[in-house]
């Protein structure tokens, strides 16, 4: 009776993950289960894994058979450390075997994952391109998205009533390289990589095909900013932008910086993006040049913040050659004892207090291309690469309120700087929000159930607590609203 049961649980553990699973018992001591998952390769990845033979005792895990830039993580505070995080990235196609063996009170409890990693994309797999603020939330909403799916093990061509959601991350995941090229899906030609919002939207609006015409090879881009003068129309032949979440940009420095105030105004933060002011004893601080940075141009975030300012940035803003990634504190040039620098405030939340640790203080990837090890008690798509950068008060306001894991957006910070995320479809000119729908849609795929009102981003409770977990706000009826 004890083994049936046992069995039993492990194959509703594995199914509740997504995966297709068979359990056996095999003894009292010993329990044997295998469990099959699906990824693309290049493409950040995450499963988790429980102990098949329960959670009331503490487990140690070993993990076999992970290729280098993917990692195992346990965390006490989950099921006793019985719950593995693999996350990482595939980087080559074909099958890997991955033994995972939980010991919990003496019993020793092995799982056999077998991976298919998919060279690319499906061609009617929904793929995206763009923002890198809000990359890490897409690609968690994605993989919850399509945990929900019936699991799969190869492509076919056929026009599904719910297609599988991939995302290309802003930059390599693994080599932190921007622009390289990516095989953007089955029956399309690679691409450079788009990095940022303003890359996405202008792949999205090529509206290439596949192969044989029948899908977009880019079906949705994401967008850290709304819609600007020289993106397509909201009409037929244009896109949609769909809201997702809410978001705030505010300034910030590293905590080398001991000059600069406490507050700056907007005008004086317009005085110093336009070079008008060069040192921060001029807007209140201490003697110190200001060094001011922006992020790499078609940065939505970039974008967003000269148009709150209502500024063409001065000639004594850098953004490093143009390698100065947004919402990342780590980099070098900004350890300067004038430096200031823009940051999404969700991003900032997400990474101090919800995201893992650098394994160096660096935040560089050690030689598998791996930044931080993933434990299931933190976000799982995120490192946190915030450095020292805190982003500052404007007009006296905070840009967060809470403490710890309970911190969130201020929604009292100036509205100014408060910003609505995308994700960018192409415009239906047959539905009533004008995102692709199941009848005959714009791109072949249909949309709505992931992006609308009634779909996936916006009315499931794990993707709510998604958007709440990676630091921006839920937008309640707003959320799936085209413009």
């Amino acid at each position: 009776m004890r083994k049936l049961i046992i069995a039993a649980a492990t194959a509703a553990t594995l199914a509740t993950l997504g995966l297709t699973a068979t359990a056996q018992a095999q003894s009292a001591v010993h329990i044997a289960a295998t469990a099959k998952k699906t990824v693309i390769a290049g493409l950040p990845a995450s499963i988790k894994l429980t102990n098949p033979g329960g959670t009331a005792t503490k487990c140690t895990v070993k993990v076999t058979g992970l290729p280098g830039p993917v990692t195992a993580g346990t965390a006490a505070s989950v099921n006793k450390g019985c719950t593995v995080e693999l996350e990482g990235v595939f980087p080559t196609p074909g099958t890997k075997t991955i033994t995972v063996k939980f010991t919990a009170g003496g019993t020793t409890t092995t799982t056999i994952l077998s991976v298919t990693v998919l060279s690319k994309p499906c061609e009617n797999d929904a793929v995206g391109v763009g923002s890198d603020t809000i990359t890490p939330l897409t690609d968690q909403l994605s993989t919850d998205y399509n945990n929900t799916l019936p699991a799969r093990t190869a492509c076919n061509t056929k026009v599904p009533v719910k297609p599988f959601m991939d995302t290309w991350d802003a930059i390599n995941p693994i080599s932190g390289v921007i622009g390289d090229s990516i095989p953007e899906k089955s029956g399309c030609p690679s691409i450079a990589r788009p990095n940022g919002s303003s890359a996405g939207i202008a792949q999205l609006a090529t509206f290439n095909k596949d192969a044989d015409g029948k899908f977009l090879c880019t079906n949705f881009a994401r967008s850290s900013r709304a819609r600007g003068a020289t993106d397509p129309p909201f009409a037929a032949g244009g896109v949609a932008f769909v809201a997702l979440a809410g978001d705030a940009v505010s300034w910030s420095v590293p905590a080398v910086n001991t000059a600069a105030p406490a507050s700056l105004t907007p005008a004086q933060l317009v005085s110093i993006f336009t070079c008008a002011a060069t040192n921060w004893n001029q807007v209140g601080g201490g003697n110190q040049a200001i060094k001011a940075f922006l992020p790499q141009s078609g940065s939505g975030t970039l974008s967003f913040w000269t148009t709150a300012l209502g500024i063409t940035p001065g000639p004594c803003v850098s953004n490093n050659g143009n390698m100065l990634e947004e919402n990342e504190g780590v980099n070098p040039v900004l350890n300067d004892p004038g430096a200031i620098f823009i940051y999404s405030v969700g991003d900032f939340i997400a990474q101090k207090f919800h995201a893992a640790k650098c394994l160096n203080t660096a935040c560089t990837a050690n030689a598998s291309g791996v930044v931080c090890k993933k434990t299931p008690d933190k976000v799982q798509f995120w490192c946190d690469v915030h450095g020292t950068m805190t982003p500052r008060q404007i007009n006296g306001i905070a840009p967060t309120t809470g403490t710890g894991g309970g911190t969130k957006i201020n929604p009292a910070f100036p509205s100014t700087f408060d910003r609505t995320l995308f994700n960018v479809v192409p415009f239906d000119p047959a539905t009533t929000d004008h995102i692709p729908g199941v009848s005959s849609p714009v791109g072949g795929l249909p949309l709505e159930g992931i992006f609308g009102a009634g779909g996936f981003d916006c009315a499931n409770s794990t993707a709510k607590a998604d958007i709440t977990k990676y630091g921006f706000v839920t937008l309640g009826l707003n959320c799936g609203k085209t413009s």
